[in-house]
């Protein structure tokens, strides 16, 4: 059953349209949502939704409409009134004979209560109608009628030391051949001392739903629902946190996350399973100057994902630690180093352990950032990462090895007065992996060079949109109500795929790709648009373009047309389209 949410139209009245064109697919969706108010007491609320999809692969045709209204009348803290919707769905293909159709009527009442700020109690009642297209029997129709109730509380409390809260929700269901119960609650609670803070959350779910199969009975050509089976899913999550500062230098953190989810099947038990996650974290930030810092953080992680009577039951343990240290020797100056080491863990109970496998991650970074005379920002990136993949078992142990990388990233920004800048980006790397045992396994090489240029002119001015601190403090002009950017760029990139060869590599596969860009930007007023094309050429080659335009009138009424076409040869294009029509009134 389609659900009609009237609360997304509560505070607008309006209309929306939107078109969507590719050589794949075509969709058209509407909306309509209108607020009145007949008395002094009461609200109308209407709503309309329809939507049109085409599946040139398949020749697929899918048809979705609503429309709805809801009758309110709210006086002192009691709201009630009736809810009418109808919805229908159709669905055509190739691939299947005949169309799929499903229609569904709803009539309900609605009670919101609150007798005080801080609880709200909500009760619903739904009266549900169904005609459903019969998939073995053309021309046949199955119908189904039943009943919805839906409850909800909530209550909170908000102290200056502690914020507490409960709510809980209930949901029933019952039709002909589909049928749940569902209740959820959760809580929260928050103290606030002066020198810790602890949150915490727990949640709990419960859903019971009967499952129906669709059979027919072949010589009388009869079709009905049968009832399969019933199945029970269970979840709860449980989360704290906790913050503690024992001096204004020092700030610890502890923080765990525990979830589980339980799935079982009265009849096929062979689908019962569960899956158990628990994230315990901590970190510690030590401010041992104002311009430096040293943080350090601990973590591990388990989650189990364990089937009843299958045997790839799977345990995955990661342990990590890593430590940090950045020093700010000058303003906005900084020097930044951090080590780490990971180490995961997944193993197979149910199958002797066969396929256990042990990964252990080390990694080093290193930056540096330095201003030069405020308009020339430097960055330079060093990152060394070993990684070491083992099989435990004999028989899978030839996919031994290591995992050897090596990246430096240096950046340089110019700024050109307060509109115009230059930024620049290169990227060296190498990997290396090598096999602990002589198989027919081969010790590979990985390289990649590349580098970008980027050339803007942002009249905003672009100092303003840059996001650096530093540059925030130099004097720049103030934007006046159009704006215009245009950014020029060009990149180059080349991968090597190399095998070893005694004490040499051998190249065996290599790529290049060039690529010119232009990003053009400009809004004057209540109008924008924008315009990108993109030329990659190399080792392949690729034709794309993105324009679009935006003009918002009538206080929260835009119309927005977007055209994005893709090509590898311009000889078949892929044209994408759409347009979004928003009236408010």
């Amino acid at each position: 059953m389609l659900s009609c949410s009237f609360s997304l139209f509560a505070q607008s009245r309006g209309i929306e349209f939107y078109l969507y064109n590719s050589d794949n697919i075509r969709l058209l969706e509407s909306n309509l949502g209108y607020q009145t108010s007949p008395t002094e007491f009461s609200t109308m609320h209407i709503i309309g939704q329809s939507s049109w999809e085409q599946r040139l692969n398949f020749n697929q045709q899918t048809r979705r409409s609503l429309l709805g209204t809801r009758y309110s009348y709210h006086k002192y803290r009691l709201s009630h009134g009736l809810l009418l919707d109808y919805d229908s769905y159709f669905d055509s293909s190739d691939l299947d004979p005949t169309a799929y159709i499903n229609k569904n009527g709803n009539l309900g009442y609605e009670l919101q209560w609150t007798p005080i700020d801080s609880l709200f109690v909500s009760l619903q009642a739904h009266g549900l109608i169904r005609n459903e297209q019969d998939r073995y029997l053309l021309g046949n129709y199955l119908k189904s009628d039943g009943f919805q109730l839906l409850s909800d509380a909530s209550y909170r409390y908000d102290g200056e030391l502690l914020s507490a809260g409960v709510s809980g929700n209930l949901d029933k269901k019952l039709m002909d051949w589909e049928a749940y119960e569902s209740a959820s609650a959760s809580a929260m609670m928050r103290w606030l001392f002066p020198k810790v803070y602890w949150d915490n959350s727990f949640n709990i779910s419960h859903r019971e739903e009967d499952i129906y199969n669709l059979f027919s009975s072949g010589a009388k050509r009869n079709t009905n629902y049968q009832k399969l089976d019933t199945q029970n899913r269970n979840i709860m999550n449980v989360q704290s946190q906790v913050d503690y500062a024992p001096h204004e230098h020092v700030n610890l953190s502890l923080s765990e996350y525990y979830s589980e989810r339980r799935t079982r099947l009265k009849n096929n038990i062979v689908r019962n399973n569960g899956e158990f996650y628990n994230d315990l974290n901590l970190k510690l930030d030590y401010y041992i100057h104002p311009r430096l810092t040293l943080s350090s953080a601990a973590a591990h992680q388990l989650a189990i994902k364990d089937f009843s009577y299958a045997e790839n039951t799977r345990h995955v343990e990661n342990r990590s630690l890593g430590a940090s240290a950045a020093w700010q020797y000058s303003e906005q100056d900084s020097l930044i180093t951090s080590l780490g080491i990971n180490l995961q863990r997944t193993y197979f109970p149910r199958q002797d352990n066969r396929w256990d496998n042990d990964l252990r991650t080390r990694n080093l970074r290193l930056g540096w950032k330095h201003y030069f005379k405020e308009y020339v920002r430097l960055g330079n990136w060093f990152t060394y990462t070993l990684r070491e993949d083992v099989y435990l078992d004999s028989l899978l142990s030839a996919n031994n090895h290591s995992l050897e990388s090596f990246s430096f990233l240096p950046e340089i920004d110019i700024l050109f007065g307060d509109r115009v800048a230059f930024r620049q980006g290169y990227q060296i790397r190498a990997d290396y992996t090598d096999y602990y045992y002589e198989t027919q396994r081969i010790n590979k090489l990985y390289r990649q060079v590349g580098y970008h240029y980027n050339l803007i002119f942002d009249s905003y001015p672009y100092i303003a949109r840059s996001g650096d601190e530093r540059w925030l403090q130099l004097p720049y002009g103030r934007n006046r109500g159009s704006a215009f950017l245009i950014d020029l760029g060009y990149a180059y990139e080349e991968n090597q795929y190399a095998d070893q060869a005694g004490e040499y590599y051998n190249i065996n596969t290599k790529n290049r790709k060039y690529q010119a860009s232009l990003n053009l930007k400009h809004d004057i007023g209540d109008f924008y648009y924008s315009l990108s094309p993109m030329y990659s050429w190399g080792t392949w080659k690729e034709y794309s373009l993105v324009a679009g335009a935006n003009w918002n009138f009538n206080q929260g009424s835009y119309l927005e047309v977007t055209l994005s076409p893709v090509s590898e040869d311009l000889e078949e294009i892929n044209w994408r389209s759409s347009v979004n029509l928003s009236l408010r009134f």
